[in-house]
Parts: C-alpha cells; structure tokens; sequence
C-alpha cells in the first residue's frame, strides 16, 4: 500500500484515542508504519492514562503530535477534540487496537471526493481475534449504509464540524449512528467502502459490560426520542422497550434495566436535540444497511 499514499498527506490525517493501552497502541502504530502510512500525520490523543508513553514515536516516519491529558474525559470527547485539531480534509479515525490490513487508501479517498454530499465512509472490519467480521461487506463496489464502525472510517471532516461533531451527552455507545442520522437530515450520507479492511484485534477480555449495557439501552431510546417522526415514536420505543427487556430476562444484568429506565425517564432533558426525519427520510433510512 505504500506506493499507493504518497500524495495523501495533504489529505488525511490519522487520528487514535487511547488510555493505558500503549502496549496495543505500539503494535497498531507499527502496523501502520509496515503498511506505508508513517507518511501521514499522525494525531494521538492519551485520555488520562495513569502513566505516560513509555516508548518514542520516533520510529514513525513523518509528523506526529501526542497529546496527554492527565484527566479522562472518554471516547467522544477525544475523538471530536481529534477532530478540530486535524488540517486536512479527512480524519481516518482508529482505535488503539485497529489497523488498514488489505486494500487503497488512496481509492478510498477518491471515491470520497466524488461524493460530495458524503459525511463518512466506513470499511470492511474484521476481528482476527475472535475470527469473525464486525462489519462485512455485502458486494465488491461501495454502497451507502445507515452508519459506520468507530474503530476505523474516514470522516469528511467539513461536514463533521459543520454538525458540531459528536453528542458529547452520549458519552458511550451510539455516537455514531446518532452523527449519522443528524447527518441525513442535511441530505449528508455514509457508505460502506469494501476496498479497504480494518482489522480490530479488540477481544472481549477486559469489557466494562456494566457501561456498555447501560449507555447501550439508554442511548438507543434517546435516538428514537431524536430522530424517529411523532406518529412512528411510540412504537419504536415499544419495540426497543420489548427488545432490551428481553435481553435482560436473558442476561439478568442490571445495567441494562437502569439504562432502559434512564432512556424512557431523561430524554426530556434532551428535547432540544429532537430533529425528527420526515417519514420519507426515516423510510428510506430503515431500508438501509446498519454498516
């Protein structure tokens, strides 16, 4: 793939969000470096980690800036922070654990500048630790989608902060597909790039389940609360009540029934960020892929 960026400097910025993960942050950044893409600025934001950075980054090849804070302020917020500091037109967004395996970069990009009403392109993700595709692709050619994977896509970032970047009250859980739909308010779309693959080595040991199940259940009402049209709401919050009810009868976590309460009792608070589709927008939407 090396041959394939060198123009692409002036075009895409990579940006990664981490916290007391550097043995996994390493790794991905040597990746990336063996893949050819040490010619791109690289932004790394370090998110409160108890202790700093205890290799040298003078092992990638072209610009970088490492940031630390000494307070966590989560996901969102580094990645919109990501964001407003990256120059260039695109932000390939990666997790600390997430890398380009196979594929052009550089033909990811061109399709995005031939799309102008284009907010994200998400790719193919594949986790080789648990050998099983997090986002697959339906066909060879790309394809819009209703969201994209946080652990790798490229962000148009005009549109991006011309949306004020993501919901920070979200916190965990969801900020994507909420990005996404507020985006397809304005006529701004994803699509899914199958010629490039993420591989996410992320595996389930070490998951905070409480948070994940919490944020999970509540954010997924408060979308509906946001985006779904007033004749349609009361149903599909029935059915994401009947939904994450039935998943705790199975797991028996009680995150998840704190996170059902919260999202039917706090989306109130939040009624300023209610810009409901009109229902051809929310039929064309569900028609979509998730990612």
């Amino acid at each position: 793939m090396s041959e394939e960026i060198d123009d692409l400097a002036s075009w895409v910025t990579v940006g990664i969000s981490t916290k007391d993960r550097w043995p996994d942050l390493e790794a991905t950044l040597r990746r990336l470096v063996a893949a050819g893409f040490g010619r791109l600025l690289l932004q790394v934001i370090d998110d409160g980690s108890r202790t700093p950075c205890p290799f040298a980054l003078d092992f990638w090849p072209g610009p970088f800036n490492l940031q630390r804070f000494d307070r966590p302020a989560g996901l969102v917020v580094r990645r919109n922070q990501l964001a407003k500091n990256a120059r260039t037109k695109y932000l390939l967004s990666l997790d600390d654990d997430s890398y380009p395996a196979e594929g052009s970069l550089a033909r990811a990009v061109a399709f995005a500048e031939g799309q102008p009403d284009l907010l994200c392109l998400g790719f193919t993700v594949y986790n080789p630790a648990r050998n099983a595709y997090e986002s697959p692709a339906t066909g060879p050619d790309p394809y819009p989608v209703r969201a994209f994977i946080g652990c790798g896509h490229l962000m148009n970032l005009p549109h991006f902060l011309g949306l004020g970047g993501y919901r920070e009250e979200i916190i965990h859980q969801g900020e994507e597909p909420e990005l996404a739909a507020r985006g397809w308010t304005r006529g701004w779309r994803c699509f899914h790039f199958p010629g490039l693959t993420i591989h996410h080595t992320a595996s389930s040991q070490g998951r905070n389940w409480a948070r994940m199940d919490y944020y999970g259940s509540r954010n997924a009402f408060w979308w509906n609360a946001w985006f779904v049209p007033a004749p349609l709401l009361p149903w599909q919050q029935a059915r994401t009540f009947a939904g994450r009810v039935l998943l705790f009868l199975r797991l028996r976590r009680p995150a998840l029934a704190k996170g059902i309460l919260d999202g039917l009792l706090l989306a109130r608070r939040y009624r300023r960020f209610r810009h409901p589709f009109t229902a051809g927008q929310f039929q064309l939407w569900r028609r979509l892929p998730p990612h």
